[in-house]
């Protein structure tokens, strides 16, 4: 009798420590799938990527150094450059240490310095900002960031807290904390 209770004892242990063993294992599972999520499928050196219009135009072009690719996460970028055009000719300027774009491509967030400017090719006054963890909204051509920033022109500087950039009509607008210092030409 004592036999046939022990037959029994050792196989519902070695049931239990099975179900333990499954579930274990079903734990690891689903933390390495969510893990996956994580770790890059691919990486471009000399990344670039250029956009046209709905006429085929150049619209803007997006270069870095790195691009590293992740399955279902925003990409990383190492020292982004962004060029936006118009009529064919570069108007924008931004660079940054870092970036992260959207799976879409349609969001662009520059982190680290950044630095926006009016391509030296366009006729109008040189424009230069200054500032840091920049969003970028690439249909629309809109800049904003909420950090400290400095407008560089040739009248002199303007700093604020945060800024709004609308690159098509080139507007900007500062959103706090608005100080200048302007010299007459």
């Amino acid at each position: 009798m004592l036999n046939r209770w022990g037959g029994w004892f050792i196989l519902i242990v070695l049931a239990i420590a099975t179900t333990w063993l499954v579930q274990s294992l079903e734990e690891d599972l689903l933390v390495s799938e969510d893990m996956a999520s994580y770790i890059p499928d691919y990486t471009l050196n000399d990344f670039e990527s250029t956009s046209m219009d709905e006429h085929g135009q150049l619209k803007n072009r997006l270069t870095a150094k790195t691009m590293t690719h992740y399955p279902n996460a925003n990409a990383n970028l190492t020292a982004p450059d962004m060029v936006f055009y118009k009529e064919k000719r570069p108007i924008w300027t931004v660079r940054a240490e870092n970036g992260e774009v959207s799976p879409d491509g349609h969001q662009i967030w520059l982190l680290g310095n950044t630095i926006l400017q009016r391509h030296p090719e366009t006729q109008q006054q040189p424009l230069k900002m200054i500032s840091r963890d920049v969003f970028v909204q690439v249909n629309t051509e809109y800049a904003e960031t909420a950090a400290p920033s400095t407008i560089y022109h040739n009248n002199g500087e303007t700093k604020s807290v945060g800024m709004r950039i609308f690159m098509p009509t080139e507007q900007i607008e500062l959103l706090s904390t608005v100080r200048g210092h302007y010299v007459h030409p």
